[in-house]
């Protein structure tokens, strides 16, 4: 029998009602190709068969197991998968109807990582599409497979992997997966392939993140800066630098790091920022300098040296965290309580 085209691997995590308009999507941009659908319930409170049995939809294979967060839940549906190329969905996204198919022709010509553009899409629990889409990304086009995990590095929806790639990536991963990672479990999934040489790719397409009143991840940006925090000093600890394409991920991750520093509210965590400059620091392999700011700082820069240069426009330009808190000062202590030490 020959493998499917593609699977498309949708964790699901109490959202058995709302999923019905990802399957829907991803079946309308089917056709022509062999579609396997992997549904993963990641131990919601109602199972997910049940949601599914009652709306009249079905999936290809549908696996349940217990809670343990987004990653695991994308790794089952991975060793699942039987197609030859494989897509990651959040049970609230959607795809254009010539996604699909240019993922798959640009894969099946030679490419390791397919990845379209992204836009927003308003989504009714009850209806799905509540209107056209947003106006869309445009993502560039990447330069090697580091600039693409590290810097392009977009949401989750947007890239197809050719299966045995992704496979072998994951099999050999510098550092192992963990609930640290869960909250942005897709680039847990780009770092451990940034060091080393892939076939990228730029399609024609759109992956869209569906908006609607329900609980996100995205809710909290302190939960997901602590889980990118954790992925990055893994990173930073196990990169390989033996070869060219491990030096320019650590590279590329340093200037990451240092432009996510300048970013940070004024006022937030000194612990945080601390150690998110410990990146860029510590990086034994310098960031690119044009990766650092804008021409405005890239000329304090050569005045003041890039800290004090983003010091100073970060006194200028920065707003409060009192105007950008999600979290209560106990929750977040609790969250980096759990990373190792930097």
């Amino acid at each position: 029998m020959n493998a499917p085209d593609l699977s498309v691997i949708i964790p699901v995590f109490n959202r058995g009602a709302l999923v019905r308009h990802t399957l829907r999507s991803v079946r309308e941009a089917s056709p022509g190709l062999d579609v396997e659908i992997v549904a993963v319930d990641d131990g919601s409170a109602v199972p997910l068969a049940e949601d599914l049995a009652r709306l009249g939809l079905s999936v290809e294979k549908l696996l349940r197991q217990e809670n343990r967060g987004l990653l695991f839940a994308r790794l089952a549906g991975l060793e699942a998968a039987s197609g030859r190329h494989v897509l990651f969905l959040d049970s609230d996204d959607l795809v254009s109807a010539d996604k699909l198919r240019a993922q798959v022709a640009a894969l099946d010509a030679g490419a390791d990582v397919a990845y379209t553009d992204q836009a927003g899409q308003a989504l009714d629990d009850e209806t799905g599409p509540a209107g056209p889409p947003d106006a869309h990304e445009s993502l560039p086009v990447a330069a090697s497979a580091a600039d693409f995990f590290i810097t392009v590095q977009p949401a989750p929806h947007s890239p197809a992997f050719r299966a045995d790639y992704l496979r072998a990536r994951v099999a050999a991963a510098p550092f192992p997966p963990s609930p640290l990672y869960n909250a942005v479990a897709e680039i847990w999934f780009y770092h451990v392939c940034a060091p080393f040489p892939a076939r990228v790719a730029k399609c024609p397409g759109l992956a869209l993140v569906g908006r609607h009143p329900g609980p996100r991840l995205t809710n909290h940006w302190e939960k997901l800066g602590v889980a990118s925090l954790a992925v990055q000093e893994a990173f930073a600890r196990t990169c390989p630098l033996d070869t060219p394409e491990g030096r320019e991920a650590r590279s590329l991750a340093a200037a990451k790091a240092f432009a996510a520093w300048r970013r940070l509210p004024r006022g937030f965590s000194a612990e945080f920022s601390r150690r998110l400059l410990g990146l860029w620091r510590a990086s034994p392999v310098p960031a690119p300098t044009d990766l650092l700011g804008g021409k405005s700082f890239r000329r304090l820069a050569r005045l003041l040296g890039p800290e004090l240069a983003a010091r100073v426009f970060h006194r200028l330009q920065a707003g409060p965290y009192s105007a950008c808190r999600t979290l209560d000062e106990t929750s977040f202590a609790n969250l980096l309580s759990r990373l190792p030490p930097a």
